[in-house]
C-alpha cells in the first residue's frame, strides 16, 4: 500500500509543476492512477492472449451490459482512489510521510513512477501492434 500512497505523491508532485491549473493536482493524480489501474488489469487478459495466441476478449461483439459494467468498475475506482486517497485528511496524511525524503530517494522514486507509467502503457500497446491472435 505504501507503493501506491507513494504513486499518488509522485502523480500528485508532476501535476503540481503544471502551471495553469495547480488547485487540481489531487485530482489529475487520482484520474491517472485510476486509469492506469483500469489499464493493468485489462492487461490481464492481453498477456494472457499474447502467450497463448489465442483471443480471450472480443471487444466489438461484447454486449452494452458489458460495456456499462465495464465503465461502473472504472468510474467506482476513481471513487474509491479519492477517498483513498485525494480527500483532505489523507492528501495531508500523505504528503506529510513522503515531503521530508531525501534528493537521492525523490529521485529514485521518481525513476520508479516513470517506469510504472511506461510499463502500464507498453505491454498494451506492444500486444496490440506486435502479437496477433489465431
Amino acid at each position: 500500500m505504501k507503493f501506491y500512497r507513494y504513486l499518488y505523491f509522485n502523480l500528485y508532485q508532476l501535476w503540481l509543476k503544471k502551471k495553469d491549473e495547480p488547485e487540481n493536482a489531487h485530482i489529475n493524480a487520482v484520474i491517472t492512477i485510476s486509469f492506469l489501474l483500469y489499464v493493468n488489469i485489462i492487461s490481464i487478459p492481453l498477456i494472457f492472449l499474447a502467450a497463448s495466441k489465442n483471443e480471450i476478449i472480443n471487444l466489438p461483439q461484447m454486449n452494452v451490459n458489458a460495456k456499462i459494467w465495464i465503465a461502473v468498475i472504472l468510474v467506482s475506482a476513481g471513487i474509491f482512489n479519492y477517498f483513498l486517497l485525494a480527500r483532505k485528511r489523507q492528501h495531508n496524511k500523505i504528503i506529510e510521510e513522503f515531503k521530508s525524503e531525501s534528493k537521492e530517494r525523490r529521485k529514485k522514486g521518481t525513476a520508479y513512477t516513470i517506469f510504472y507509467l511506461i510499463v502500464s502503457f507498453l505491454i498494451p500497446l506492444y500486444i496490440f501492434f506486435f502479437t496477433t491472435p489465431k
